[in-house]
């Protein structure tokens, strides 16, 4: 079994256990943020991570490392749609980092969570007993829904929906270890500024960080779990935004660009900022792709177009 597959196990596990959640849990694992009742309010909460070696190269400044880390987490606020209130952080040090490193990665998580509305109000930090351990460096952020009570899932999806993404594609992480996926920024503005502008026209929403096709794939699945029908993506392979230099098969695999990817209503604009990319249309065979690149008369899956833990 490669560690792809395993990564999709691990997490079809945990979905699968949602049905012994309390009812408070109002959103269970395998949306971008579970969402907790309090009775008189609602907290969203997620949880990432940054691995030396996995999601940045050694050598990275504890700047753009702790900004990485944070900026990650506010990106799946705003697949909610949601508004961050604050933070959590626990790092995994390696054994032979100093102290000044250890005050500026510190002072840099700060620094980034208090940027983006989430200041730091707790964690806890350990150190690897063994040399030359990976800096682990993980994040929890919690948001509260929006004034309007509206919450964005993958789930909503319909037949004729429209799907748009808010930017271009692919390319984030370059082969030195920089790119875009250090220095990106988490689309909270364009999320509410959709939501404004469309309101309910707005079906379901995700944060594109593992690419195109496998993104998109997810919203379709936890859509047809929800509406009682087999949903298919058909992604127009002429209109898919990619970043300069970058192939169409690099806009849908890269990952880690963060931008947004929505379902809206076919008689919705749109929105300025935004892109149609594709279409939602009910599937018709059996066992056919969840997700369609249709470049002319040719049509390849690309569902598991994306990248993962390997």
């Amino acid at each position: 079994m490669n560690r792809s597959s395993r990564e999709i196990q691990i997490v079809a596990a945990i979905v699968a256990a949602n049905k012994d959640l309390p009812s408070h849990v109002l959103i269970p694992p395998g949306d971008d943020m579970a969402m907790i009742d309090f009775g008189s309010s609602r907290m969203l909460v997620a949880v990432d991570q940054v691995v030396e070696g996995v999601h940045f190269i050694t050598g990275t400044s504890m700047d753009l490392i702790a900004r990485k880390a944070v900026a990650r987490n506010i990106s799946d606020v705003a697949a909610m749609a949601g508004l961050p209130i604050a933070t959590l952080a626990c790092a995994t040090l390696p054994r032979e980092m100093s102290q000044d490193i250890e005050a500026e990665l510190l002072s840099a998580v700060r620094r980034w969570t208090a940027a983006w509305g989430a200041p730091l109000i707790g964690g806890d930090t350990t150190i690897h007993r063994t040399s030359s351990a990976p800096l682990v460096l993980s994040i929890t952020v919690m948001a509260r829904p929006r004034s309007d009570g509206r919450v964005l899932t993958r789930s909503g999806a319909k037949v004729g929906d429209i799907l748009v993404v808010s930017g271009s594609l692919g390319g984030s992480f370059h082969s030195d270890g920089t790119g875009r996926h250090l220095t990106f920024s988490p689309r909270v503005e364009e999320a509410h500024d959709l939501v404004d502008r469309l309101g309910t026209s707005v079906h379901a929403m995700i944060d594109l960080s593992d690419g195109l096709g496998l993104d998109c794939a997810r919203v379709i699945r936890a859509s047809s779990a929800h509406c009682g029908c087999t949903l298919q993506a058909r992604l127009d392979a002429g209109s898919i935004p990619c970043n300069a230099g970058v192939s169409i098969k690099r806009a849908l695999h890269d990952g880690e660009d963060y931008e947004l990817l929505a379902a809206i209503d076919p008689s919705a604009p749109v929105p300025t900022g935004f892109i149609s990319v594709g279409k939602v249309v009910e599937k018709k065979v059996v066992g056919s792709p969840a997700v369609v690149l249709v470049t002319g008369d040719q049509e390849e899956d690309v569902s598991e177009c994306g990248w993962t833990h390997e």
